[in-house]
């Protein structure tokens, strides 16, 4: 099993906590932190420790971060530094949380920290597109006398 952390500003991490168990039902095992305008950064850290202890046993923890710089972010990195299988993606979105919760799911055993980082980036990666309504193009030619 892969340790699953998920943290951000305001409610990010619980709201992308029920978006995956929506979409992925609610077997799913993972641990939101949310950082809101009443919590100390202090308290943060506490919290982020606790579930990386938590996960201690897993090979690989992944802590998905809403924005790079953000205080989760810096907490985050800032404790990984002294657990070697620890990775913080920041810039997260749906589609990567559902990847890794689903690789759980199927019992996806992760030993490489970087390469499922890595993995998980480009699944993200992917997902971004932009949809562009644009006019139907008309092939047929036109006649010369307005008809």
């Amino acid at each position: 099993m892969t340790g699953i952390i998920i943290t951000g500003h305001g409610n990010y991490a619980t709201g992308m906590e029920a978006n995956v168990k929506l979409l992925a039902g609610n077997g799913v095992q993972l641990t939101a932190i949310d950082f809101t305008d009443t919590s100390t950064p202090e308290e943060l850290e506490q919290k982020l420790a606790s579930a990386m202890d938590q996960y201690s046993s897993c090979p690989v923890t992944i802590i998905l971060t809403d924005i790079m710089g953000g205080t989760p972010y810096m907490k985050a990195a800032a404790l990984s530094v002294s657990r070697p299988g620890v990775r913080v993606i920041s810039g997260a979105n749906a589609p990567l949380l559902l990847d890794l919760v689903i690789k759980n799911m199927a019992d996806t055993e992760a030993n490489d920290a970087d390469e499922l980082a890595e993995a998980l980036i480009a699944t993200g990666k992917e997902a971004l597109t932009i949809f562009r309504m644009e006019a139907p193009v008309n092939d047929e030619p036109e006649d010369g006398d307005g008809i």
